[in-house]
């Protein structure tokens, strides 16, 4: 029988709930960063789809930028494996924070933008209420665990009224969104393992 990866979080003296009760906790939040892979694909192409050119090219391939909260979720693997579990949750629990912000802010933008798409604005607005749901489940991990949350950095969505740019920005968002989400469902992977049902 394989054995349990050994958790490198503190001891949380005060907390109430047992590992068990926690090890389900981190198993519905990698069911839900599972059903969030699919959706954040879907919302992904249906976005690049309707943006018109550039955006549908097939050589479209800009840089992913960060913004203010929201950072590359990329890593070699060897940083990635040189994370504390507490690091992962307090990088996942800051994206997942900042991202409903900015999102909202896409939706707003392709309100004006591509008005009669109701289903990309349905897609934005379900991307944005699933990740208020997955902030909450790392915020409610990391207080079993007796994490502190990380520095709080406010998300800053682009003001611009530049059409291109607002399409542009949009695409960042969404690309960092799904990026975000396999990040997530891999750090939940690794966290299970430590903490199994």
């Amino acid at each position: 029988m394989e054995q349990p990866l050994q958790a490198d979080l503190p001891a949380c003296s005060g907390c109430s709930r047992s590992r068990q009760e926690i090890a389900l906790e981190i198993e519905r939040t990698h069911n839900l960063t599972l059903n969030m892979q699919v959706s954040s694909g879907q919302l992904l192409s249906n976005y690049v789809l309707l943006q018109g050119k550039p955006f549908g090219n097939p050589d479209f391939n800009p840089t992913i930028q960060p913004f203010p909260g929201l950072p590359l979720p990329a890593l070699s693997m060897a940083d990635w494996l040189g994370l504390t579990d507490s690091q992962r949750l307090q990088q996942n629990t800051l994206a997942f924070s900042s991202l409903p912000v900015y999102l909202a802010s896409v939706k707003r933008q392709q309100m004006e933008l591509n008005s009669p798409e109701t289903e990309l604005h349905r897609q934005l607005e379900s991307s944005h209420l699933h990740c208020l749901g997955l902030e909450n489940n790392l915020k409610s991990i990391m207080s079993s665990l007796g994490i502190m949350p990380g520095p709080a950095i406010s998300a800053k969505p682009s003001e611009s009224d530049n059409a291109f740019i607002m399409k542009l920005t949009g695409y960042y968002i969404c690309h960092l969104f799904r990026d975000w989400v396999n990040r997530c469902e891999k750090d939940m992977v690794l966290l299970a393992k430590k903490y199994p049902v």
